[in-house]
């Protein structure tokens, strides 16, 4: 899976490169051609298989594909209906995931997370939930699922509390003997352009609830209660994805495991080579590997060490996530500055090495043998 990426005969290395090789380009070129001598270019044939197959790879009976990770998030807190009500999620997390809470009409309540994971722990959970406490999103954090998950989900069972999965990060991540998707009542995923399967946007939500499904689909599609019909039932928008987007989406997830296989190969690597160098942040049990993250020495200048990285020819892809979403200016309103400090500082220490499945050894040693000589006089 290998490629070459070189300038002046000298290594360089990308934040990431999507692979979509000749066989898999040919294969949706004809998917393509087939698709528009159809006519049919939105909610035909390959929007369902892509829909059928991740489900089947999820383990869950239902996939309901969208326009975006964010929307995934957001047809799953209004067809839950958390109007009114306390959503916990994690201030560790890409801003679609509060942004959904709050579009559907919740209210988020910030947790801290565990440094180990980048994610949520239980205790935490526990410490945040009020009567007005309706659903927790566990947000699996650059691919890795805490092993704290089986007992997450046990507690939410009891609690009558609503397990969603921000699974983004996580296709085919397990823990505990289940896959990312298979622990709460939804999770979302996300196609994006730099995720381990992309078809440039789009998204995904599974479920095994046949009523929360028709939900889903509903919302997905302006509130109809089916595709085809002109009644609309609840207030809603359009989410869909088009087949155009469903056929790249399926190639490339088709390639799912041997993406996940090839970035192991990496990770392994720079676990190898790189433990007792760095703090690393590794899983439990199985992980996708979107992200590889490590914690850099406190007394180390992180903006300092991207920009000797990049002068030398690394490009360091982006954290997870550099600054907490208690701190982003949107949400300066909560005053929340210094009531999330572990949040606040494995953000401001964290960075993410480069990890894609066309990254070829040579990049692998040279990202391993410039970050050695920049840490290793600290």
């Amino acid at each position: 899976m290998e490629s070459s990426t070189t300038l002046n005969s000298k290594v360089t290395v990308p934040p990431l490169q999507v692979v979509f090789e000749k066989e898999a380009r040919e294969r949706i070129l004809a998917a393509l051609d087939d698709c528009l001598a159809s006519g049919l270019v939105a909610s035909g044939k390959n929007v369902q298989a892509f829909e059928n197959w991740w489900a089947n790879d999820c383990r869950t009976k239902h996939g309901i594909a969208c326009s975006s990770g964010g929307a995934a998030l957001e047809i799953i807190m209004k067809a839950l209906d958390v109007r009114g009500k306390d959503v916990l999620v994690p201030t560790n997390t890409f801003i679609a995931t509060v942004n959904a809470v709050i579009f559907a009409g919740g209210n988020p309540i910030f947790l801290d997370v565990d440094p180990k994971t980048m994610g949520v722990n239980l205790e935490e959970m526990k410490r945040k939930t009020t009567n007005n406490t309706v659903a927790a999103v566990v947000v699996h954090i650059g691919g890795i699922m805490t092993p704290e998950m089986p007992m997450i989900a046990d507690w939410c069972q009891e609690q009558h509390i609503l397990l969603i999965e921000d699974a983004a990060h996580a296709p085919g991540s397990e823990v505990g003997g289940k896959r990312a998707g298979q622990y709460g009542i939804a999770a979302a995923y996300s196609f994006f352009a730099t995720k381990v399967v992309t078809c440039g946007e789009g998204g995904m939500v599974v479920t095994n609830d046949d009523r929360l499904a028709d939900r889903c689909r509903c919302i997905q599609d302006y509130g109809k209660k089916s595709q085809w019909e002109s009644e609309h039932t609840i207030l809603s928008s359009n989410y869909r994805m088009s087949e155009i987007d469903a056929i790249i989406g399926l190639a490339h997830a088709q390639r799912l495991e041997e993406f996940i296989a090839y970035r192991k190969t990496i990770a392994d690597r720079y676990t190898e080579a790189l433990r007792g160098v760095l703090e690393l942040v590794l899983p439990a049990e199985r992980s996708s590997w979107y992200k590889y993250i490590a914690f850099l020495p406190e007394e180390m200048d992180r903006a300092r060490f991207r920009g000797t990285l990049k002068e030398i020819g690394i490009t360091l892809p982006g954290g997870v996530y550099d600054l907490p979403i208690h701190l982003q200016p949107v949400f300066e309103s909560y005053q929340l500055r210094g009531t999330l400090p572990v949040s606040e500082d494995v953000c401001s220490r964290h960075i993410c090495l480069p990890i894609f499945s066309s990254m070829t050894n040579a990049q692998v040693e040279y990202t391993i043998s410039s970050v050695r000589s920049l840490v290793q006089p600290f």
